[in-house]
């Protein structure tokens, strides 16, 4: 092999780690995807077994429940349903754990951990004996969408956009210093208004939750028009070189997700800060007087758990439709207002040029690979996991 494709390759790999880590993973070609498909599957495939033995405990435990009762009757089968329950809880942090671990190792142990876990998933099964509520059926259908989702790219762009929540975080108050007092003023009116206090009262948390995804589904279109607006210029110009190759109608799709994904998490946070601002605000402000005068009978308490909290069920279902009016209207301040673009849509813009960027020197160096002889695709090592 010439000694500029030895040291082009190892380029190559992190170029296309880089794009997976930008939530690009569909930039990549389809050989690419697929290879290294099953150490990259490793992590879900462990948390998937994880789910399944604690399926299997928990049921084990109720399978002799009576009909006195839905408790178990005895120490150890509440036993088993406590370990069961423990393990359910566990398999995020297996998630993590394994896919931490797998990064700072050779690619074989995670086909051969990869191909374990296949084996086990399909194979718990049929060790059945009579207590396992988890069929072949199921193992098959959970391996089947953990490698398709995987192929198309759903655990990268699940783990850029935890990265990014994690850095929007982080910059959140920078966020609220400069949306939240003007929305606070527009929203105060509202929140004091007797009418929709009303409204609210007669509508049960179903439909309240009902009202609130109406207005996320027109807040995600205006966020895709935004964003489709912007990123068309882009790519035109972008297509509209005489050298480099055109994108893909997938690699589109992928770029309009992930500048879209940018935005709703900044609106998703803006929206969870409302909501946790009025509630602390209602229970200091709205007694449950003021609160029966609006709505013309006492407020509904929340039962269970929350049964003690001074929250009460109006109150909530105001804060949810304010919450979410608010993230509809900072989405469409977005696309008007040139200070909120600015701040809040170039930096998304700026990362679809950096991954283009990258896109125009992975596909660089992959052309030269194909231009002295080699095929691109089928002489690379594994695909390192991002």
């Amino acid at each position: 092999m010439p000694s500029h494709l030895r040291t082009s390759e190892p380029r190559a790999h992190d170029l296309q780690t880089e794009l997976r880590q930008r939530g690009l993973p569909l930039v990549l070609g389809a050989r690419d995807r697929l290879a290294g498909l099953v150490p990259r599957c490793a992590p879900a495939l462990f948390a998937a077994l994880i789910v399944f033995l604690g399926i299997n405990l928990m049921a084990e435990g109720l399978q002799e429940v009576t009909d006195e009762g839905p408790l178990p009757t005895s120490d150890t089968e509440a036993l088993a349903v406590g370990a069961g329950m423990l393990v359910l809880a566990f398999f995020p942090v297996g998630w993590w754990l394994l896919h931490v671990i797998l990064r700072h190792t050779p690619d074989v142990v995670g086909s051969v951990l990869g191909v374990a876990l296949v084996v086990a998933l399909l194979g718990l099964p049929l060790l059945d004996t009579g207590d396992l509520k988890v069929r072949f059926s199921d193992g098959v259908i959970v391996v089947a969408l953990i490698l398709l989702a995987t192929y198309w790219g759903v655990g990268d762009v699940t783990s850029w956009a935890s990265r990014r929540a994690a850095r929007e975080l982080s910059h959140l108050g920078s966020m609220v210093g400069r949306v939240l007092p003007i929305l606070m003023l527009a929203l105060l009116f509202s929140f004091f208004n007797a009418e929709i206090w009303q409204v609210v009262a007669q509508l049960s948390m179903g439909r309240t939750w009902a009202v609130v995804g109406v207005m996320c589904a027109l807040g995600i279109a205006l966020a895709t028009l935004n964003a489709k607006d912007e990123i068309s210029d882009i790519i035109r110009t972008y297509d509209a070189r005489e050298d480099g190759r055109d994108l893909r109608p997938l690699e589109r799709a992928n770029i309009t997700v992930m500048c879209v994904s940018i935005s709703l998490i900044q609106v998703t946070l803006l929206a969870v800060v409302v909501f946790v601002f009025y509630v602390v605000f209602g229970v200091l402000s709205v007694s449950p007087v003021t609160a029966t005068q609006w709505i013309g009978s006492p407020p509904i308490q929340f039962g269970g758990i929350f049964a003690n909290l001074p929250v009460t069920q109006p109150l909530v279902q105001v804060c949810l439709v304010l919450s979410a009016f608010s993230a509809l209207n900072f989405i469409v301040s977005i696309g008007t207002d040139a200070t909120y673009r600015t701040t809040f849509l170039e930096p998304a813009l700026d990362e679809v040029r950096r991954g283009l960027e990258v896109r125009d020197e992975c596909t660089a160096l992959v052309s030269a690979g194909g231009q002295d002889g080699s095929t691109p695709h089928e002489d690379r090592a594994p695909q390192p996991r991002a």
